[in-house]
């Protein structure tokens, strides 16, 4: 199995000295109150044939909003007050309807950020592309987006799909016209790392391919700076600055430019990243866990099935407290299943789950209060974890309430407000509705809910996945703050390494429900033992567009986990499943090319992201064997073939 290429894919030069995008000195306003309220102020940017231009900015930087002009779409209640949209030489807000909607079916398309959202659920994905227009044969649109027999493909449903499979149709659907300009808001975003390098890969080939200007909206500055020649930074609707990739990573000008930068977390950074106003860099370093800490979480020998499939095979690790234990994986490696499992959303078929004062292993519902409230989980998606009809005080009364903590209204409503306070909030806030406050502020509400409980052990279930740079630093440091402070344990789920080397004490590597490698955060990212983990560490995109890869490429290998033993043992609890190399025989499966078979999901994942592109190479060639290291994390029932019935 090897690792996909790491190195930058390389925007093609302009083709053409005429822009197909012009965007001049373009400004929006939303009506609001009886006034206007300007968001976006003189935007100017130019786009090429062959060119990628990102607009990059935190929310509410109008980046979204500028994007969508080019399509002649605009939020109800808005309207253009200031300069014109060009794409192609028309005139986008001075067309006619008919010609507006020739402009968008013919000249200009876009790839949105959820695939699964934007395909038609009752309809075959064939007929639905067939629908995009445009006389491209719908095989022929299938296969080049590389997916894998694209005849019977053109035959399934969307939810047959992976997340993967998915965003590729969106892709195909979006080329089928041939439009000459293509808009990409966050196509990538809660993508894994190794789906989000092929579909960031194969959206580079056809803009080369079809000669497309493409605009990128992003607030992942690693794909920026894969994907991007220029970069243009919004901030509350305005133009901050705006210079070539390479120029604008190497030397950026502006303050806000340096902070966002500077904010990003890198494969190297060996603990949470503090961001000064000028931009200056400063490592946080990790609080040392005692070993003999107690252990306030522990698994040994989870599986748990979906039907007749198995998401979590076999799974042990402990979680001590004050320590941030991350799990780490591609979509469909069990993380989430394992996080539900342990707060008892998802039944186990097998082996234990315990906390320091009782048993896990049952569902939530038949556990006692007392324990329930001892782990909390928090959630992806603040957006749909919390009720948009109740305030968020509500939100955070309800489980004082619940777990019996307080039961007078009028303390309730006082630890609410010191529970906000507690998130690095204003309390004033806990009168707000969610969709008052901003992306970071209800994550944060999320965080402070889960704390209601007061519990030992915390879940972070992806919390950072979809915040701006900033915000996510934030979030971050906040979740420090609190395993610091309060001698929390915490089980940290995530795709991205970077955040993962920052934050964690102990990784452990998931892939298909098994786990094939776990140690220390530093020891693991120094010298990973299996060709899995060296694989996502090498799609791992970095804020750099003249970057390294991190890990050299990993080999194509198979599982050699006989009965002999399943670990080679690397010292002080870093551990790797055994491999093999594989020989590469014609038409077998790579990391890259997603002609191999189907990948497995998680079923607890419901974004399902995993792409098809991630299986083992097929002959063994030679044997990476050491004496079996101690047992405890043990493998899949079956351990000669650990990626039988995966999902």
């Amino acid at each position: 199995m090897a690792a996909p290429s790491a190195s930058p894919t390389t925007p093609a030069p302009a083709a053409s000295p005429d822009p197909l995008v012009v965007v001049d000195a373009l400004s929006v306003a939303y009506r609001s109150g009886g006034r206007d309220v300007p968001v976006v102020h003189e935007v100017s940017l130019r786009v090429a044939a062959g060119q990628t231009l990102a607009l990059v900015g935190e929310s509410g930087s109008g980046k979204s909003t500028v994007a969508a002009t080019l399509l002649g779409h605009l939020r109800h209640g808005s309207r253009i007050t200031g300069g014109a949209v060009r794409v192609a030489g028309a005139d986008v807000f001075a067309l006619p309807a008919r010609e507006l909607r020739a402009l968008r079916s013919r000249t200009v398309a876009m790839v949105g950020q959820n695939a699964g959202h934007a395909l038609t659920p009752t309809l075959r994905v064939g007929r639905q592309i067939a629908e995009a227009g445009g006389d491209v044969p719908v095989v022929e649109l299938l296969d080049q987006v590389r997916l894998p027999r694209p005849a019977e493909l053109a035959r399934r449903y969307p939810h047959e799909l992976s997340g993967g499979q998915q965003q590729r149709v969106a892709i195909a659907m979006a080329v089928a016209a041939r439009p000459r300009v293509l808009v990409l808001d966050e196509p990538t975003t809660g993508l894994d790392v190794v789906t989000q390098r092929g579909v960031l890969d194969l959206i580079g080939a056809l803009r080369d391919e079809l000669g497309l200007a493409a605009v990128l909206v992003s607030h992942d500055l690693g794909v920026v700076a894969h994907m991007a020649d220029e970069v243009t930074v919004l901030r509350l609707g305005r133009v901050v600055e705006s210079a070539p990739t390479r120029s604008l990573f190497a030397a950026p000008q502006e303050p806000y430019t340096r902070r966002l930068l500077a904010s990003v977390p890198r494969l190297d950074d060996a603990g949470l990243v503090l961001v000064g106003e000028g931009g200056e860099r400063e490592i946080r370093p990790k609080p040392v866990v005692a070993a003999d800490a107690p252990v306030a979480v522990r698994a040994r020998d989870v599986t748990v099935d979906y039907g007749r499939s198995r998401a979590v095979h076999g799974v042990s690790f402990d979680v001590r407290r004050g320590e941030v234990v991350a799990l780490v994986g591609e979509s469909g490696s069990g993380k989430s299943t394992l996080a539900w499992a342990l707060a008892g959303l998802r039944a186990t078929s097998g082996g234990t789950l315990a906390h320091e004062s009782g048993d896990l292993t049952g569902p939530a519902r038949r556990r006692p209060l007392a324990l329930r409230r001892r782990i909390q989980l928090v959630f992806q998606n603040a957006d749909t974890s919390l009720n948009p009809r109740r305030s968020v005080g509500d939100a955070i009364r309800h489980p004082l309430r619940f777990f019996g903590t307080v039961t007078d209204r009028a303390e309730a409503a006082e630890r609410a407000r010191a529970l906000i306070a507690d998130v690095r909030l204003d309390p004033d806030l806990a009168d707000r509705l969610p969709a008052q406050l901003s992306g970071g502020q209800r994550q944060r509400i999320g965080i402070a809910r889960a704390l209601a409980g007061g519990p030992d052990v915390l879940i972070a279930d992806e919390i950072t996945t979809a915040l701006d740079v900033s915000v996510q630093a934030e979030v971050l440091r906040l979740l420090d703050d609190l395993r610091r402070e309060r001698d929390l344990a915490c089980l940290f789920i995530s795709h991205d390494l970077a955040v993962v080397r920052g934050i964690a004490d102990r990784v452990v590597v998931l892939r298909h429900g098994v786990v094939v490698e776990e140690g220390p955060t530093e020891r693991v990212f120094a010298d990973p033992g299996h060709p899995y983990t060296r694989q996502l560490m090498a799609a791992a995109l970095e804020p750099d567009p003249t970057a390294e890869p991190f890990v050299s490429e990993a080999p194509d290998w198979t599982d050699a986990a006989g009965p002999d033993g399943l670990w080679t043992d690397h010292g002080e609890g870093h551990r790797v499943r055994r491999w093999r190399e594989a020989a590469t025989t014609a038409g077998a499966a790579r990391p890259t090319d997603p002609t191999g078979p189907r990948e497995p999901r998680d079923p607890a994942d419901p974004a399902d992201h995993a792409d098809p592109a991630d299986h083992t190479g097929p002959a063994e060639h030679r044997e990476h064997a050491a004496p079996a290291g101690p047992t405890g994390l043990t493998g899949p029932t079956d351990p000669a073939d650990p990626a039988e019935g995966a999902s």
